[in-house]
């Protein structure tokens, strides 16, 4: 606490952290001219996915920070650490549609989307379970490869849905 000043401090200081492994992930992804944008937000969304499932309980803090908004210096903080981060996704979706790849899209929403759809299936075990409505009691879904691939999957096919540009419709 001393070298921090508070603990608000502190966890800033863990959250600037984390995110910095995964902007530096992010950018390396984005600079690799060898894939395509849809294979970069691909990688993105695996690695989105592991990230969370990984330090799921440290996502379920921040998330639970962000949306009480307790201490708003705190979360102008996270949401910029956020912004940067997502400036970089949106890099990755605007050169898919000046190459032709993607179509116009509102590139924020479809970083709230793959987000948010990695946080809400993964932050509540109740709530996993229910979007699982097939498991058993006793099953841990954030263990299981399985419902790792099928989220990662399901993101992956919406993503290629709203993204790919199709000649036979109009944009």
């Amino acid at each position: 606490n001393y070298y921090f000043g508070t603990k608000e401090k502190l966890f800033e200081t863990i959250v600037e952290s984390r995110s910095t492994m995964f902007r530096e992930m992010l950018e390396e992804i984005y600079a690799d001219r060898k894939m395509s944008a849809l294979q970069k937000v691909d990688r993105l969304i695996d690695f989105q996915v592991e990230k969370v499932l990984e330090k799921r309980h440290f996502h379920k803090v921040l998330q639970t920070e962000v949306m009480l908004n307790k201490r708003p210096d705190l979360n102008q903080s996270i949401g910029n650490i956020f912004k940067r981060n997502s400036v970089i996704i949106k890099s990755i979706i605007e050169d898919g549609y000046k190459s032709g790849e993607f179509r116009k899209v509102d590139s924020g929403l479809v970083v709230a989307t793959i987000i948010g759809t990695i946080n809400h299936a993964f932050l509540s075990r109740t709530i996993c379970k229910l979007i699982f409505d097939n498991m058993d009691e006793s099953a841990d879904p954030f263990n299981d490869p399985k419902i790792k691939k099928k989220v990662a999957d399901y993101i992956k096919q919406l993503m290629r849905a709203y993204l790919v540009k199709n000649d036979d419709k109009k944009n």
